[in-house]
């Protein structure tokens, strides 16, 4: 499927790239890798406190996680004419590592308790994470552009 407009191209992106980035964060989780899901830093950030969190708290913080990837995946989609379109996969890595970057560094300057002092594996699996992020956004973007026709 090529999608015309930019907007919707990155917010698509944006989303699949976010669904996986979530997947590696739960499956994260669940081997004990990390103390931090995706979930719990939206859930963090839209309730103001720490956890534990409930159910109902857990998927609030997923869905802010999904919306927030999809409008990441649009600020993407909109940079890209200004750094060309070249070595996208590249770009895509340097973008969700900037993102991490810039996220841990608010978290510290505003010092957001449930996020300091972590444990060393969980900056670790939210790089991978963002990792993930941005290999996949870069491809949907890639996938989802509409080629110039060949000459």
């Amino acid at each position: 499927m090529m999608e015309r407009d930019r907007l919707t191209r990155g917010f698509y992106a944006g989303l699949g790239a976010t669904v996986l980035q979530n997947a590696w964060s739960f499956l994260s989780y669940a081997l004990g890798l990390t103390t931090l899901r995706m979930a719990d830093w939206s859930a963090i950030v839209i309730l103001g406190r720490g956890g534990p969190f409930s159910t109902a708290e857990i998927l609030l913080g997923l869905i802010g996680h999904l919306v927030w990837g999809g409008f990441l995946g649009i600020v993407f989609v909109y940079l890209i004419p200004y750094v060309t379109h070249q070595h996208l996969t590249l770009k895509g890595l340097l973008y969700g590592w900037s993102i991490w970057f810039f996220i841990y560094g608010l978290t510290l300057l505003f010092k957001v308790e449930p996020t300091l002092n972590l444990p060393l594996m969980t900056p670790i699996s939210n790089f991978i994470g963002a990792t993930i992020y941005g290999l996949v956004v870069a491809w949907g973007v890639n996938r989802l552009t509409e080629k110039e026709p060949s000459k």
